[in-house]
């Protein structure tokens, strides 16, 4: 079993290195990765997420200090923020992009998967006879 093992493997990290590559190459990868550099690219939306995490904190301080209407006001303007990021047509499309990428190899990794049950499956049942 162990040199059998052995000779599939080169076998199989070509496959695999075939695949990668493919991925790389299709449509809905390469979109998302567009869209993943025009969001890190955003000056827009990086002082956005920046003046979130600035709330949070601020909002932590004012509960911990037990300073219940200005951690009411800074929730408020909080959520207003978190709002104005998710509504933001570039998340949006990033979002969406993500979105369709995970289900691509989501599903690529669930074929892979029960094409490698298959095989073993096939292996126990032939060792068994």
């Amino acid at each position: 079993m162990n040199e059998q093992q052995n000779i599939k493997e080169p076998i199989v990290n070509e496959e695999l290195d075939k695949m990668i590559e493919l991925l790389k190459g299709h449509e809905t990868i390469l979109r998302y990765q567009r869209m993943e550099k025009v969001v890190a690219q955003n000056s827009t939306l990086e002082k956005l997420v920046e003046d979130i995490k600035k709330k949070q904190k601020e909002a932590a301080a004012f509960e911990y200090y037990a300073k219940p209407l200005a951690a009411k006001k800074i929730a408020d303007e909080l959520a207003a923020l978190n709002r104005q990021l998710k509504e933001n047509i570039t998340v949006q499309q990033y979002r969406d992009a993500l979105w369709d990428a995970n289900e691509i190899l989501e599903n690529t990794v669930v074929i892979i998967q029960n094409e490698v049950d298959a095989v073993t499956n096939k292996e126990d049942t032939g060792s068994n006879k």
